[in-house]
């Protein structure tokens, strides 16, 4: 397989991030998806009942923004720059 650039990770692990629907996640790291190695994030939601599980988006998609009906709004904002802290996680519920 050829070797491509590494990409700059805008999100490093251990930040935390809003969703425009309201969720908080941090982020765990970053990856290349194997059928088109795009860059792509891993991140864990702080809230609910799948804090156990880690789920990728691609890079683009966090700097993707939404109409809702306020105007557009970033899909992802750092926690820090929404001025607003991260639920407190809960427990784990095993599955």
């Amino acid at each position: 397989m050829p070797s491509k650039p590494a990409h700059p990770q805008p999100f490093p692990p251990g930040t935390q991030l809003r969703h425009y629907k309201g969720g908080h996640y941090t982020v765990v790291g970053s990856c290349l998806i194997e059928a088109t190695l795009q860059p792509g994030v891993l991140y864990k939601p702080l809230q609910g009942d799948s804090q156990d599980v880690t789920w990728m988006r691609p890079l683009a998609e966090f700097h993707d923004q939404i109409a809702t009906a306020e105007g557009l709004v970033m899909r992802f904002v750092p926690i820090a720059d929404a001025h607003e802290k991260a639920p407190a996680p809960q427990g784990s519920k095993g599955f």
